[in-house]
């Protein structure tokens, strides 16, 4: 069982550092081009790869003879990989299907997100059990994530390209849970900087405090964007104008 937990270990801590560096390229590259559809790819299989290896070791802590308060960490990790793989699973979704929420909405869609908002409570109810407040600050995530992407896939696009704006949010909350798992796991031990007490939160939430405005700023940036070119060439559905080898960032 300690080598199986060994070998699920390397492959997550080489599939994160393969899906961080990814990342970056998608965000920086032209929109809809080879390089960032292929790029997309890998992170969007790193993230997959991730999810499996930490819900393997998850189950190992579970049915380890570990003492009570380590097998804690099972439920907790299992709450990570589903906050993770929910946004980046919903962005690639809707990428896919474009103009039809319908599609996005499948049985492992909605098992998914509503698995996070399960994982959201649990979190809650374990915070006040071993006063761990890492656990209450996280807790939110999984109901906004569950929620706004469950609620996305049952109701019609405000607009042509609203499906364009979730694929940018969703995609970048995904950046920011491994930038997190970096802060809180790989800084820690490349810098031998680690927080204790209440500071401990702090490697948690400060992606989120940077990534979500600044998310706010760039889909605001295509919003904008769009808009002019829409209303500049006179198209009642901007999808005709921007296919995905026309969109640029």
């Amino acid at each position: 069982m300690v080598q199986l937990y060994r070998l699920a270990l390397s492959i997550h801590v080489l599939a994160g550092i393969t899906g961080l560096a990814a990342f970056w390229t998608p965000a920086i590259a032209r929109k809809g081009g080879r390089t960032h559809v292929r790029v997309g790819r890998i992170f969007y299989n790193a993230t997959v790869l991730i999810a499996l290896t930490g819900l393997a070791m998850a189950a190992l802590i579970a049915a380890a003879p570990t003492p009570g308060h380590r097998r804690l960490l099972a439920p907790f990790l299992a709450y990570l990989v589903l906050i993770t793989l929910a946004p980046v699973h919903h962005g690639v979704r809707v990428l896919e299907t474009r103009g039809e929420p319908e599609r996005v909405r499948t049985w492992f869609h909605t098992a998914l997100n509503a698995a996070a908002i399960l994982g959201a409570f649990t979190m809650v109810g374990l915070a006040f059990y071993v006063r761990q407040p890492v656990f209450a600050a996280l807790s939110p995530i999984g109901v906004l994530v569950g929620l706004g992407n469950l609620r996305f896939a049952r109701r019609p696009y405000e607009s042509p390209m609203s499906w364009w704006y979730e694929h940018m949010r969703s995609m970048l909350a995904g950046g920011i849970a491994f930038h997190t798992a970096f802060l809180v796991i790989g800084a820690g031990r490349l810098l031998g900087t680690y927080f204790t007490g209440s500071y401990a939160v702090i490697p948690w939430v400060l992606p989120a405090f940077i990534g979500i405005p600044a998310t706010r700023i760039w889909v605001g940036y295509y919003r904008r964007k769009f808009e002019r070119r829409d209303a500049g060439s006179g198209m009642r559905d901007p999808i005709q104008g921007f296919t995905d080898s026309a969109i640029r960032g």
